[in-house]
């Protein structure tokens, strides 16, 4: 025996079901690059203009479809790539070879413009004569540095060297040695071998007829200070912590101390930081309180130097709609 429900009711029973899915599921935010938005300002040339599109969370089933979504232009105080301000002066950071410094252990794998971030195992005296007066001055030990192997130099990485001097977190570029390897063992290395976990303590006997002629090459490199913190969803606070609310507000506060580190470094140094994902934003806590952030990651490619006359409403408008908390959870 069973009961026929009428049509009108079915209708009601359904829409409440939908209703109830939509608010209980994360609803993705849908990003898509849109060359030819109307609203795109022509501050210059070439793929840093291409806005970046981003569709809000709907919060009921009648807006699933109907918000508009959020245009991520580049800001109009945005005046031109980083890179563009390079002076002959600053194009001669990696002209020197690095000497006694040894690497460790890789501590973040390939990227799109390097070939590995490196731990450091120890430097000497000849090493640490290279530092800036405000590094020096720290007396700091190996486990404070990264070195970060380039795959080659272009204006992207003489402005990150430019751009790490600025905000004090640079210590030293150049060239440094490292075997030869051949192709094969090249491409296995960048899947996290042994050999590339520790390129400065391998010998040719070590690894037989994998180096090329026991020759060694050079490599350009930025060794640069290891910043306090972890990446937020890599802390173990917020990782463990099952309450969402208290999630959100951890990263809704992350958010907020990392506009205020980046309207504060753009408007000392006259650029601004713009590849501020979860994994560019160190996060130091205090259990669940977050306490401090600290920025990292900065590539020429993300950085875009200001006017004059932005203000600091300028920027935490941009950083505050550009980086909101949806925009951050749609990356995890």
């Amino acid at each position: 025996m069973y009961f026929v429900l009428a049509p009108w009711f079915q209708l009601i029973i359904w829409h409440l079901a939908c209703s109830v899915l939509v608010e209980a599921s994360p609803v993705p935010v849908r990003a898509s690059l849109t060359p030819g938005s109307p609203n795109a300002p022509a501050v210059y040339e070439g793929g840093e203009q291409i806005p970046l599109t981003f569709s809000p969370p709907a919060t009921s089933s009648s807006s699933l479809n109907s918000s508009p979504p959020l245009i991520f232009n580049l800001p109009t105080w945005v005046t031109a790539p980083y890179p563009n301000s390079l002076r002959d002066e600053d194009r001669n950071v990696f002209n020197t070879t690095l000497q006694g410094i040894m690497l460790a252990k890789k501590h973040s794998s390939m990227g799109n413009n390097n070939a590995g971030v490196y731990s450091v195992a120890s430097f000497d005296s000849s090493f640490a004569r290279s530092f800036p007066p405000s590094i020096a001055s720290q007396n700091i030990g190996p486990k404070r540095l990264l070195v970060k192997v380039l795959k080659n130099v272009d204006d992207d990485m003489v402005a990150e060297v430019k751009a790490l001097k600025s905000v004090g977190q640079f210590v030293a570029s150049g060239m440094m040695k490292f075997p030869a390897y051949k192709s094969n063992e090249v491409r296995r290395m960048s899947k996290g071998g042994a050999i590339g976990n520790t390129l400065r303590r391998v010998t040719p006997d070590d690894i037989g007829d994998r180096v090329q002629d026991n020759k060694l090459e050079l490599k350009p490199v930025i060794v640069m200070l290891k910043m306090e913190g972890l990446p937020l969803t890599s802390l173990p606070e917020y990782v463990l912590e099952k309450d969402p609310t208290i999630k959100r507000r951890m990263m809704t506060d992350t958010l907020k101390m990392m506009c205020d580190r980046v309207g504060r470094l753009a408007l000392t140094h006259r650029f601004v930081h713009r590849d501020n994902i979860i994994g560019n934003v160190l996060v130091i806590s205090n259990g669940t309180e977050v306490v401090d952030v600290n920025i990292i990651d900065w590539g020429g490619k993300y950085l875009s130097s200001i006017r004059e006359d932005v203000t600091w409403e300028d920027l935490m408008g941009w950083c505050h709609r550009r980086w909101a908390v949806y925009v951050w959870e749609a990356e995890y």
